[in-house]
């Protein structure tokens, strides 16, 4: 195996983990949001969120339905967790950017160099 093929192995596995990491975030954003919020079957719905092809649609649904109820409880290390988990989201979304974007391109080199 040469170099760059162990490369672009490397840069999809960071990908890979950089995604699985951003999903268990919004997992765990979504969790504390829904318990805060009084709503009932908070894991379920943080499940939801991660779940599917393009999960999208259910979130851009929780984000928009949450409005009808306000934060009834939302303790002070909720709030530091939920701080935590927007950090490490942050974190994980630019990680799983610049994984993918190098894979892409190594991927792309990689191609014209075999043929």
């Amino acid at each position: 195996m040469d170099l760059q093929l162990i490369t672009i192995i490397i840069s999809g596995v960071v990908t890979v983990l950089g995604g699985i990491i951003l999903q268990y975030n919004i997992y765990q954003m979504t969790k504390i949001d829904a318990r805060a919020r009084g709503l009932k079957h908070p894991k379920l719905l943080g499940f939801l969120n991660i779940s599917g092809n393009n999960g999208n649609a259910f979130l851009l649904a929780y984000l928009i339905g949450r409005k009808k109820y306000p934060i009834q409880n939302l303790g002070k290390r909720d709030k530091e967790n939920l701080e935590s988990f927007k950090k490490k989201s942050r974190l994980a979304l630019a990680i799983h950017l610049i994984g993918g974007v190098v894979f892409i391109i190594l991927l792309i080199y990689y191609k014209n160099m075999s043929f």
